[in-house]
């Protein structure tokens, strides 16, 4: 119905229980109402997220969890806030993830990696040293990702979203600072992006349906010395789209270096490296999040062919109807907790 998505953000409004971890990860009612509040307001896309598909590696407390040991039927579980989230018009991709190295000590002192180098201390946490995951750990994640979208699609989303960036496991196999394994997921790009490529395929030959729709969010750079260069993203983007993703959500940094918060760049954070990686997509769309605050530019930018469409994250928590707002012309400029902004710019 629009342009404007709802980035996926955790919601944190699950069930977490420290003595019984069969309690973890069910949706509570919040989790629906959150979800209608925003369809309510307008958003064309809406991504759920971060869904851990490991209930013993979360992000963190209260994550919505998809995974198969859990005891309650999880189609169940999560039917109501898709149907909630689709309401008004909306297509709805819940973003799938898992942690990887920045799972903080407290909740799991044995992360899983792609090697071992370990995460020092930010966002206010302390993380383990990580283990490398083996192959046999690897395809069964694989598998996890595979049960996981094809609840989801049981459930009625219209397709999912992979959180490659922001230096979860998938940012953490693409960097070449931090997968330092010999074997075929690390060294050269095309081994580095493996792990990513091979799940894609997985979930395709799983799900084929053409309505099935695949995103991916993605970093356009990790913004760390030896991080993922712009360069290798263009090159991966392109992989994807001939893989089958259907959309790309472009960000940056890692909980290293957190630019979707603006610590880098104050606005439109991403938008001249969507710009250029546009121009090697044939077929999928792309989007950014990270800056926009004033619905002029959000228009201009779509209008011009800068990028497909624009997300969302913070202005939404904020004002869950900003949207609809900006398309009747009542608002032009969305609000995020901490910012101060001139009506008059």
């Amino acid at each position: 119905p629009n342009r404007l998505y709802r980035t996926a953000l955790s919601e944190y409004a699950s069930t977490y229980d420290k003595q019984d971890i069969n309690n973890t990860g069910r949706p509570l009612p919040e989790y629906t109402e959150l979800y209608q509040e925003l369809a309510d307001g307008g958003a064309g896309l809406i991504c759920f997220g971060n869904i851990p598909v490991d209930r013993t590696h979360l992000e963190n407390y209260r994550n919505a969890v998809l995974d198969s040991r859990n005891p309650w039927d999880p189609i169940a579980a999560f039917a109501p806030a898709i149907r909630a989230a689709k309401s008004r018009g909306a297509i709805c991709l819940p973003q799938l993830q898992f942690p990887g190295r920045q799972t903080a000590k407290n909740l799991n002192p044995r992360p899983k990696s792609s090697s071992d180098v370990q995460l020092q201390p930010s966002m206010n946490k302390i993380y383990a040293k990580p283990v490398p995951l083996e192959q046999e750990e690897i395809d069964e994640l694989i598998d996890r990702f595979i049960w996981a979208a094809d609840v989801l699609v049981k459930a009625g989303a219209d397709g999912i979203t992979l959180h490659a960036g922001h230096g979860y496991l998938i940012n953490q196999f693409l960097s070449p600072i931090l997968n330092r394994r010999t074997d075929q997921y690390g060294g050269c790009l095309e081994n580095r992006a493996r792990f990513l490529l091979e799940l894609v395929a997985a979930i395709k030959t799983k799900l084929p349906s053409d309505k099935f729709v695949i995103g991916v969010k993605l970093n356009c750079h990790d913004f760390i010395e030896g991080g993922q260069s712009f360069a290798e993203q263009c090159v991966i983007v392109k992989w994807l789209e001939d893989a089958g993703v259907d959309f790309f959500d472009m960000s940056g940094g890692t909980y290293a270096s957190p630019a979707w918060r603006g610590n880098i760049m104050k606005e439109l954070y991403f938008i001249e490296w969507a710009q250029e990686i546009k121009k090697v997509l044939s077929r999928a769309v792309i989007g950014t999040t990270g800056g926009w605050r004033d619905s002029h530019r959000m228009a201009e930018a779509v209008a011009q062919g800068d990028i497909d469409m624009c997300g969302l994250g913070r202005p939404l928590r904020r004002d869950p109807s900003f949207v609809n707002k900006a398309l009747k012309g009542e608002t032009r400029f969305a609000q995020v907790e901490g910012e101060r902004r001139d009506a008059k710019l």
